[in-house]
């Protein structure tokens, strides 16, 4: 099973150091988040962060946990990837999202579409990344994206290998369309609780074992040797913050991975039984990194 921590707030203002903390600390990677803010959170812009992360490093991976396909066009993201990969020396995996928070969407000055649109631009956004990341070319005329690098234009230059393609999916719709599209599939266990373009705890807390379940066999039916990860949100120690995040998971499925790190390292580790690979680690309670760190590396 591989850990990938995602760079937690209080150190966004030097992720090269806490990407070396980390590696030090026998983590198999890092990843980092794509917003521009999260309630009071102001984020750091998530290329500049990934190669910051890939500087600072030497042997773990880097990914975009996930680039956020409504804030910027596929090539775009396809152009940073295809640097990163090259200037962290084939370390980084190239991780597209299709966004969520319509606050800053809205803050942006732009339309924040509807669920099930999203979804359709995601569709269309992976297939323009698979090929430029590949080619450093692409022709595609969808409903909302139009592209034309061909012939004697291209993006580049190439790595040497590209940088494996990554998407985060947890409606059936979803993974049924993006599976075909991508290298690896994260399962977004509290899909359910962003949907309304906010994070919404008392929906995540109603997140049963069955549903992830359910969406690790939709990806396994369409194509049984996809690499899988899922995403989940930890609070691992024993004072306030972790007790006040336990009442609010309450009794739900997600509810497992708040608590003794311990316990927690150890239900982690019992997600590779689902067929799971990889877990990105994201804290709900500052330090929750390093406490797990002793029981899972």
């Amino acid at each position: 099973m591989e850990y990938f921590p995602n760079l937690p707030s209080e150190h966004f203002a030097n992720p090269g150091a806490w990407a070396a903390t980390m590696q030090a600390q026998g983590w198999h990677g890092v990843c980092a988040s794509d917003h521009l803010m999260i309630g009071a959170n102001q984020y750091p812009h998530v290329f500049v962060t990934a190669m910051a992360m890939a500087a600072a490093t030497t042997s773990i991976k880097i990914t975009t946990s996930f680039a956020n396909n409504l804030f910027r066009s596929p090539v775009e993201f396809a152009q940073a990837a295809i640097a990163l990969q090259t200037f962290s020396g084939g370390r980084f995996e190239a991780g597209l999202g299709a966004g969520w928070a319509e606050q800053e969407i809205r803050a942006m000055g732009m339309d924040y579409p509807e669920p099930g649109v999203r979804v359709s631009m995601y569709v269309e956004a992976l297939q323009i990344a698979a090929s430029l990341l590949h080619s450093g070319q692409c022709r595609f005329d969808g409903r909302y994206y139009q592209v034309d690098i061909a012939g004697e234009i291209a993006i580049g230059p190439l790595a040497d290998k590209p940088p494996p393609l990554i998407a985060s999916a947890g409606g059936p719709r979803a993974i049924r369309e993006v599976t075909p599209l991508v290298d690896r599939v994260e399962i977004k266990a509290s899909a359910r609780s962003t949907r309304g373009g906010a994070l919404d705890m008392a929906t995540m807390a109603t997140v049963t074992e069955e549903e992830v379940i359910t969406n690790v066999n939709r990806v396994k039916a369409i194509s049984a040797d996809k690499p899988l990860g899922i995403f989940i949100l930890v609070g691992a120690g024993e004072g306030a913050g972790v007790s006040a995040l336990q009442k609010a998971m309450g009794n739900g499925y997600l509810g497992q991975f708040v608590g003794h790190p311990q316990a927690v390292a150890n239900n982690l580790a019992q997600l590779s039984g689902l067929g799971i690979d990889r877990v990105q680690l994201t804290e709900l309670v500052p330090g929750s990194h390093t406490a797990l760190a002793e029981f899972l590396l």
